[in-house]
Order: C-alpha cells, then sequence, then structure tokens
C-alpha cells in the first residue's frame, strides 16, 4: 500500500541538497501526489516543476525519458509504469501511472540523475504494480440523494 508519508521519505533520499533539490511524483494528467524539495523552495516552484514537466514528458516520451535545461535547472522525468500484457505485446501507446522528476542545478551530470531516478522508479514501480488496475479506474457515482446531516 502506498502511504504519503513513506513516499516522501523515499523521494527524500534522493536528494543532495543544494544540487539535487527537489524530487516530484504525480499523475501524467498533472496531478501532485507527493514531493520532497528544499525546505528553501516554496510550494509554487513545485506546481510550475509539474506543469513544465508535463509539457517536457508529452515532447520525450517517445524516448522513455525526458531530459532538458530549464530556467529551473536540468530536469529529468521518468515514467513509473505497470506492466501488463499490452505493455509487453505493444499493442498500443499508453500514459504510464505515474511521472516521476528530478530538479538540479546544472552541476550534477545527466547520468547520475538517471541512476537516481531509475532506482527510485523500481521502488516506487512495486506498491504500483501490486494495487494494479485500481489507480486507472476512477470509483464509480453513487446514484440517489445524498444523506441529510442529523442535529445533535
Amino acid at each position: 500500500m502506498l502511504h504519503l508519508a513513506n513516499l516522501r521519505n523515499l523521494l527524500s533520499q534522493v536528494l543532495a541538497l543544494p544540487e539535487l533539490h527537489t524530487a516530484v511524483l504525480f499523475t501524467p494528467e498533472g496531478q501532485l501526489v507527493s514531493y520532497a524539495a528544499d525546505p528553501y523552495k516554496p510550494k509554487d516552484h513545485v506546481r510550475v516543476l509539474v506543469g513544465l514537466s508535463g509539457e517536457i514528458w508529452q515532447e520525450t516520451k517517445e524516448h522513455g525519458i525526458g531530459m532538458a535545461d530549464s530556467e529551473l535547472g536540468r530536469l529529468l522525468i521518468m515514467p513509473i509504469e505497470r506492466i501488463d500484457e499490452s505493455t509487453l505485446n505493444g499493442a498500443e501507446e499508453h500514459d504510464p501511472v505515474m511521472l516521476l522528476t528530478l530538479n538540479a542545478d546544472n552541476s550534477v551530470s545527466w547520468e547520475e540523475l538517471e541512476i537516481k531516478a531509475t532506482e527510485l522508479a523500481r521502488h516506487l514501480g512495486k506498491p504500483l504494480l501490486e494495487m494494479g488496475g485500481r489507480l486507472a479506474v476512477a470509483p464509480p457515482l453513487l446514484a440517489g440523494p445524498r444523506p441529510e446531516r442529523v442535529a445533535r
């Protein structure tokens, strides 16, 4: 099972402040799931990072990994995928379950970022695989009237 505190701790383990300062986990639709960052980085930095990373991913996903130098520094975007039969057969293009972005300054090599992201994606992939299709399916909407509140 995924616990947000555990996710944050895992993301924090790849940070090497101040050079590698932000790790973000989000959905391909741009919904922030969890992040770890230098405490001096504002949350707005993370929101901008998610938006920019999503755009970079859309442009580079055919390569299986996204890399870009930006005003925010180096960004490495890696998919965290659920492997199923259609993925193995290459039947159709699919979006990953989640995306992982590492953000660092230019002193961190692309190779170091990729190694850290790959290891982190491996750790994150296991609980995502265990959750199976539940991540991809929206919960059904409840039909009928809303229950009334009882005054106490």
